[in-house]
């Protein structure tokens, strides 16, 4: 088969800039009416110059009209030749913000857009021809970003006879036509529309074919993912057939000319297929760019579709690896990826290396040149294990609210030594790990002692940047995040793996109070906002979606959503954003408890399932064994074919730092004792394993006649525990949260609130547990005897813990 040369031309750069929008013009506008200037950089809409040193001009014609809110404007005439701006009247006044549809005869209502399913074809030079952009204005005096919505493709078809049509579909059943829901800020279409006749667009070509001239045809494609590549299907006047099909995966990047090299219509029963290894690559020209780069993996084969961003907004690769970006420099400091699902980003001592810091990078001829993002090919990539931990919070060994009980320093290496001789059983899938922040406490000089564990753990661990972990001397939440990027990069981010894409987020915003940098509101800055839009409107609505927070951004345990005690910034936007998704886990960690939960069927956020991490070292202050009743430890999830198959609580085993304090408590209900820094189970000497996933408190911890158990990571989905004694067996109850706690929790705060002099009049301490559980459960029992409570996860694995008293 003849080798084909793929170009792709940028008609103009990936966002617009919008200039005199609003009541400016040449003219001053008439009653009732607004005046809408354009004029674009490099050239303009809608007319498709020829080819010129790898770029194209494109123009505004006669009869072109935008949409301004949904409102036509008059139709533009007397235009001349290669005119680079226009001048739109649009009927009415109209109120901020101004949503600009081009052209205006796809717009159906206010959120969506209708591409037709019989597009024109067109001839000339320049080539008539309405791709379409949108953009929003937001700002009186401000201008709004035109972005490109689709991709054209450019065939070129030679031959003998006549070309009758030619038609276009995605080989996975890719919406191509109809209605799409637009989003105007991002400048973004996603499908709206499952009906199969959306699926393919044609086009009635009605052209002589010529064996040394080319008919030309132009194909809109809405950009996006192909999954499985595209099929082109052309047919002469006598209705025989040629099939030209891209079979893998193929990217459509808004604003960009594809055009195969010209080919002979030939009818055959068999398809052509266009395979891109096999093509020459030639170098793309962009009309205006300041960022480029490649996404290689570790052979030198380019990876095509890595979404790259400089925090603001988000490009993908083309075929060749390589992505062309306009940023604005002067406002980033990191060029990253999104690591694809399948790859590992270069790990050094244990952390992700997706990023490359702008001061650290070359310019050239003004392009700021990134060089290769080399990533390496994981096996078995669709199969996994996730380790999430959350506030290992290490403090100073001399610091006076680290020497009560336990070292934070020394619970925190018991915390690596779990991880990694856990990490160790598991063989044939990569283990990946998660902490949900807090990774210090306003020790910026500890960040290297975390640093040192994770180079221990053997596998790459992803980081969220917590309260804690902003310099609390700085002036402001930038300043304060200094430290925390120069260890793990930017704060937000994201990933891939199997059908899972992760963002993580930083969504504590900081501000001075009292002198120094520990004050903060709940929810998303703008920036972070922002470029949380533009990364997921690159990801599939089907996508199972995990955001990784430190506060949590939905359900705050039981006393109701975040907003209730602290301001939620843009916290009404990213919920609607997220909970468009079909499945979504929010995890997070903070508070220093465990609290799942699932939003009932009736609820707008039913799609979304919160889970909330207790500090994986121990309690605040003295790093004992629990937090809020949970073990020290962490949650570990498994992935199979892509998608969550199960989790399942891991308590930590080992207590190896001395007692610090000054008296040590003798624990009732501590279910293990530590021999020589081994937890060993009381009721059968056997090491304390991940069995143990509740704690089970005899008649009279709480109150007499009745059986308590706490199922550290219970949820509604979960069955409830059940008490089996000899023959019998009764569903235990579940215990309102209001007034209830953790018996063990509670033991151990009333010793520290006695003994401890320092903790005595600390009213950060509480007298009580106040992180009430929601996973305390109840059952009539006698006044001495035995028994079993079994408990069936939802995902239908058993667990049981036997009692005596």
């Amino acid at each position: 088969m003849k080798k084909a040369s793929y170009i792709f031309l940028l008609l103009l750069p990936a966002l617009w800039g919008l200039a005199g929008c609003g009541q400016e013009g040449p003219e001053d506008p008439g009653a009732g009416e607004t005046v809408v200037s354009v004029s674009l950089p490099g050239g303009t809409k809608t007319a498709l110059g020829a080819p010129e040193a790898g770029t194209r001009k494109v123009y505004w014609t006669d009869g072109d009209c935008i949409a301004l809110n949904g409102t036509a404007s008059d139709a533009l005439s007397g235009v001349g030749e290669a005119q680079s701006s226009a001048t739109f009247r649009v009927p009415g006044s109209f109120s901020l913000p101004y949503d600009i549809l081009y052209p205006a005869s796809i717009w159906k209502d206010a959120g969506t857009v209708t591409l037709p399913s019989a597009q024109t074809f067109a001839t000339g030079t320049p080539v008539p021809l309405a791709v379409p952009l949108c953009g929003q204005q937001t700002t009186a005096d401000g201008g709004a970003a035109l972005s490109y919505l689709c991709t054209v493709l450019r065939l070129q078809v030679l031959g003998a006879g006549r070309l009758a049509s030619v038609s276009f579909a995605g080989n996975a059943g890719e919406q191509v036509c109809g209605d799409f829901t637009v989003d105007y800020a991002l400048g973004t279409l996603a499908p709206a529309s499952t009906s199969d006749a959306d699926k393919q667009f044609g086009m009635a070509v009605d052209q002589p074919l010529s064996s040394e001239t080319p008919v030309e045809v132009y194909l809109v494609i809405p950009a996006g993912s192909y999954s499985a590549g595209f099929t082109v299907t052309l047919k002469d006047d006598t209705d025989a057939t040629m099939t030209l099909v891209r079979g893998s995966a193929f990217t459509c990047v808004a604003g960009h000319v594809l055009t195969p090299a010209a080919f002979t219509f030939a009818p055959s029963a068999s398809a052509v297929e266009l395979s891109l290894p096999e093509m020459d690559m030639d170098v793309i020209v962009m009309d205006s760019y300041n960022v480029t780069g490649k996404v290689e993996d570790t052979a030198g084969n380019p990876v095509e579709g890595v979404v790259v961003t400089d925090g603001r907004i988000c490009v993908r690769t083309l075929f060749d690896g390589s992505f062309y970006m306009q940023s604005d420099l002067d406002a980033s400091d990191f060029i990253y990826i999104s690591t694809p699902a399948g790859y590992l980003p270069p790990v050094e001592s244990g952390i992700p290396q997706f990023y490359k810091r702008i001061s650290d990078l070359g310019v050239s001829g003004g392009v700021l040149e990134c060089g290769t993002f080399t990533l390496t090919p994981v096996a078995n990539p669709d199969n996994c294990t996730l380790f999430f931990t959350a506030d290992p919070q290490p403090r100073a060994r001399s610091w006076s609210m680290d020497r009560i009980a336990y070292n934070s320093l020394d619970c925190c290496s018991d915390l690596y030594r779990e991880l990694r001789e856990t990490a160790a059983t598991v063989s044939g899938r990569q283990v990946y790990g998660i902490c949900l922040g807090d990774i210090v406490h306003e020790d910026m000089s500890l960040f290297s002692d975390y640093a040192d564990g994770l180079a221990t753990l053997g596998y790459p661990t992803f980081n969220v940047m917590g309260n804690h972990d902003n310099d609390p001397e700085a002036a402001d939440d930038a300043e304060g995040a200094v430290p925390y990027e120069s260890w793990f990069g930017p704060r937000n981010y994201s990933f891939n793996i199997g059908k899972m894409h992760f963002v993580v987020l930083d969504d504590i915003a900081m501000y001075r109070s009292g002198g120094t940098l520990k004050s903060y509101n709940n929810g998303l800055d703008d920036t972070a906002w922002n470029w949380l839009r533009s990364d997921l409107a690159t990801v599939n609505k089907n996508t199972t979606l995990m955001v990784c927070a430190h506060g949590a951004m939905f359900r705050k345990e039981p006393d109701g959503e975040v907003s209730s005690r602290e301001a939620t910034l843009h916290g009404d936007e990213y919920a609607k954003l997220i909970r468009s998704f079909r499945e979504v886990h929010a995890w997070a960690g903070h508070s220093h408890s465990t609290f799942n939960y699932i939003y009932p069927a009736s609820h707008r956020n039913k799609n979304i399932q919160v889970h909330t991490l207790a500090r994986s070292t121990g309690e605040l202050w003295t790093n004992e064994y629990l937090s809020a009743g949970t073990p020290r430890g962490f949650t570990i999830v498994e992935v199979r074919n892509g998608v969550i198959q199960s989790w399942r609580f891991h308590a930590t085993k080992y207590q190896t730092g001395a007692f610090r304090g000054s008296s040590q408590p003798d624990f009732t209900y501590r279910d293990w004792d530590y021999v020589s820094g081994v937890a060993k189970m009381r009721s059968n000497g056997n090491t304390l394993s991940e069995s143990y996933q509740m704690h089970v408190y005899p008649p009279g911890a709480y109150e007499a006649g009745y059986l308590y158990v706490n199922v550290f990571l219970w949820d509604t989905k979960w069955d409830n525990p059940v008490f089996i004694s000899g023959s019998s067996e009764q569903e235990m109850e579940h215990v309102p949260f209001e007034g209830c706690y953790d018996c063990a929790d509670k033991e151990m705060v009333d010793f520290y609130k006695a003994n401890a002099s320092i903790l005595k009049n600390y009213s950060g301490y509480p007298a009580t547990p106040s992180n009430y559980p929601q996973t305390m459960f109840r059952v009539p029992a006698s006044a001495s005897g035995s028994g079993t409570v079994m408990v069936l996860d939802r995902f239908g694995n058993e667990y049981r813990q036997k009692v005596n008293w």
